[in-house]
């Protein structure tokens, strides 16, 4: 019966390390966003109305994008957290953060963004090279972000040269 209590206890703890990390990186990549759009310029058009951060599929993300920017502004922007379950569904926004499983529709979501202002955000393997400006990365036990400057500069973004500074890695 204790070897019994012994296993469920280890499966438990297991698991709720898991379950921890499950709900930490999506915090952590949400701090990181918010922070990310005081380090960027956006073009005259895109400084009215609501600054949008559209998440697009379903991730975490966008639940702990509510939470913490609950209050906050960008500049004299309210923040709008927008889910987008389509790419026909993405319109003007300033941030546009694509998940993991959605990463394969990165062409689509280029050539539906292609003359708007938006920075994409992403956290998978190659996706830099795809056309992302932002990528996350797990490096050991913490997240980092990739940078592709040129990936942000072709939609008319300026972004702070503290944000390349920031980086894991530039190209």
């Amino acid at each position: 019966m204790k070897r019994l209590s012994f296993i469920f206890l280890v499966i438990f703890l297991t698991n709720s390390n898991l379950i921890f990390a499950q709900t930490g990186i999506p915090k952590a990549q949400a701090m990181f966003i918010y922070n990310f759009s005081r380090l960027i310029e956006w073009p005259p058009a895109y400084k009215t109305g609501s600054f949008v951060i559209g998440v697009f599929g379903t991730s975490n993300v966008a639940n702990e994008l509510d939470s913490y920017t609950l209050g906050k502004k960008v500049g004299a922007q309210n923040i709008s957290i927008q889910r987008l379950k389509t790419v026909d569904e993405i319109s003007k926004c300033h941030i546009l953060f694509v998940p993991f499983g959605r990463t394969k529709q990165l062409t689509d979501i280029l050539g539906k963004i292609s003359s708007l202002s938006t920075l994409i955000i992403t956290e998978k393997k190659g996706a830099i090279d795809s056309g992302s400006a932002i990528n996350f990365v797990i490096v050991g036990d913490k997240l980092k972000f990739e940078f592709k400057p040129t990936n942000a500069s072709k939609y008319g973004i300026k972004v702070s040269s503290r944000l390349q500074e920031m980086s894991y890695k530039s190209y």
